[in-house]
């Protein structure tokens, strides 16, 4: 493929206007004349569904008719599917663009593709990007704007930006340089005050309302609501990261004073709808997009286009399945991060044989979707690993990849993106709930590894080759185990392009073995 494609669109487009030349406050031609009420037109979570976007503008633009519209974002945009990871989030740029955003906020997963990467893809949007705490390592020095003012009718608003500080945990490769220094912070003990403090900002710069559009979610380390609950001065938070649905609910700030809180849920679930009246209350609402009829044809146009670029990679056909290969459970709930599936015997297959290992390991975070029955093509892989995180080969101890395990197996019976699934190897997590409202404790027993004879137990002090992203290897803050351990290949191919490699290997069909999960990992929960 051409490695210049993902670049087109941002020509054809015409988005090269930079954000942060915009300046501080701007209006509508007809602000000062214009009696209506205010309308924020809101999302979060989209990763890639790229299919929202014109019902979404198509919405903006009916509302339009009768009030005064912004358009706004609460992160994770970039990633998430094959046109983010293609593009390595530029179509997405171009799409949002099309819409015509205002103001959007970062989510962890804008840090996917690394921070200069992150860089490039700014420079390019036409919407201001504000966050208050992403901010050089050992300086106060935010990288983007803490908030921006915009004027509407005669009103201005201000919206503040916040990135959970999880993303140093998840996305920790990209705070680094080649030689794993890091250069950049999201400094979590100070989030209360950087937010008080563009809030405090924004209101001496004249805002008559502020809005937080937060990537925090109802989720630790720091959600959303308590960094309602710690500081003053904000009207309501747009929120995202927990992936909630929350249609309206109020929270009461540090004076005692109610802030309203929404979240649209993911991949375009729901629209929000923000009111501001005229008398300065606030109601949101959600509109499901199933719901939606309007389509802003511009929008529609660009997808399209966009769609043309890729369908010839995209829709090519690496193999066939008669069944589902899924990250769920029999009962629809995800469990890829918590217990083992087929597809994530599958993927761990992958790791496995791309490099001729003894053993793979693939983390459950890494495998975001459900491959239906039918043809699985190049798209479908991409959907399932959207990263490009980089392959390796490793020489890890028996101790060492228990030690792995017992991380990826850590936050039972809680979900985590670094619960490890396996291939050559099998192992029992054990989940000790204890009593109700103690933190549960969990032990790794009965690790296995496979050999000509069948299953033996590890030996601890044994070496073995191991294949898995480098994601798991070194870049990622779940699994810390095999940063001792010997890199023998790294970065030898994508992990979306070992599981082409495996499933072509496969012949035109996935073999029946991988109907159902395959019994390597047992979970066993004990009080």
């Amino acid at each position: 493929m051409n490695k210049l494609k993902y670049l087109l669109p941002l020509v054809v487009f015409g988005v090269f206007s930079c954000s942060g030349k915009q300046p501080q406050v701007e209006g509508r031609s007809n602000a000062l004349a214009s009696p209506r009420s205010i309308v924020v037109v809101y999302e979060n979570d989209v990763h890639c569904q790229m299919d929202g976007y014109a019902k979404f503008a198509g919405l903006r633009d009916a509302i339009a008719d009768t009030a005064d519209v912004l358009t706004v974002s609460s992160g994770d945009f970039l990633q998430g599917g094959a046109m983010g990871s293609i593009s390595r989030g530029g179509y997405v740029v171009a799409l949002m663009n099309a819409v015509g955003y205002d103001v959007v906020t970062l989510g962890n997963h804008e840090f996917d593709y690394k921070i200069p990467r992150l860089m490039e893809l700014s420079d390019s949007m036409n919407a201001a990007i504000v966050c208050v705490n992403l901010v050089q390592k050992g300086t106060s020095t935010p990288l983007f704007k803490p908030y921006v003012l915009r004027q509407v009718g005669s009103k201005k608003i201000a919206f503040v930006g916040v990135l959970t500080p999880q993303t140093l945990v998840g996305e920790s490769y990209a705070f680094t340089d080649d030689s794993l220094k890091t250069l950049y912070d999201i400094p979590a003990e100070k989030i209360f005050n950087l937010v008080q403090s563009a809030v405090d900002d924004a209101r001496k710069a004249g805002a008559d309302y502020v809005i937080l559009l937060s990537h925090l979610g109802l989720v630790p380390p720091v959600s959303s609501v308590e960094v309602v609950q710690k500081t003053t001065g904000i009207d309501a938070v747009l929120d995202g990261h927990s992936h909630s649905v929350v249609n309206e609910e109020f929270v009461l700030n540090s004076n005692g004073d109610s802030v309203l809180l929404s979240q649209t849920g993911t991949k375009f679930q729901n629209v929000g709808v923000l009111d501001i009246t005229r008398n300065g209350k606030f109601h949101s609402r959600l509109i499901p997009m199933d719901s939606v009829v309007a389509v802003n044809q511009k929008v529609a146009a660009a997808h399209d286009s966009l769609r043309s670029l890729t369908a010839a990679d995209l829709q090519k056909v690496v193999s066939n399945t008669k069944f589902e290969l899924t990250i769920n459970s029999d009962d629809g709930k995800r469990l890829v991060r918590k217990g083992e599936t087929n597809l994530g015997d599958l993927a761990a297959d992958a790791m496995r044989f791309s490099v001729g290992a003894q053993i793979g390991i693939e983390n459950g975070g890494s495998v975001r979707v459900t491959i239906p029955a039918g043809d699985v093509k190049y798209q479908d892989v991409l959907n399932v690993m959207p990263f490009g995180n980089g392959m390796c080969l490793i020489r890890a101890t028996g101790r060492q990849i228990k030690d792995a395990l017992a991380q990826g197996a850590s936050k039972l019976p809680e979900e985590s993106g670094g619960f490890l699934h396996v291939s050559g190897l099998r192992y029992t997590a054990v989940v000790d709930t204890k009593n109700d409202g103690d933190a549960a404790q969990v032990r790794i027993e009965n690790v296995q590894v496979e050999t000509e004879n069948g299953f033996v137990a590890i030996d601890e002090n044994a070496l073995y080759t191991v294949g898995l992203s480098s994601y798991v290897a070194y870049e990622g803050g779940e699994i810390t185990a095999f940063r001792e351990s010997e890199i023998v290949l790294d970065k030898v191919m994508t992990d979306s392009d070992a599981m082409v490699k495996f499933l072509k290997s496969l012949g035109d069909e996935i073999p029946e073995t991988y109907r159902k999960s395959q019994g390597r990992i047992q979970v066993k929960y004990v009080r």
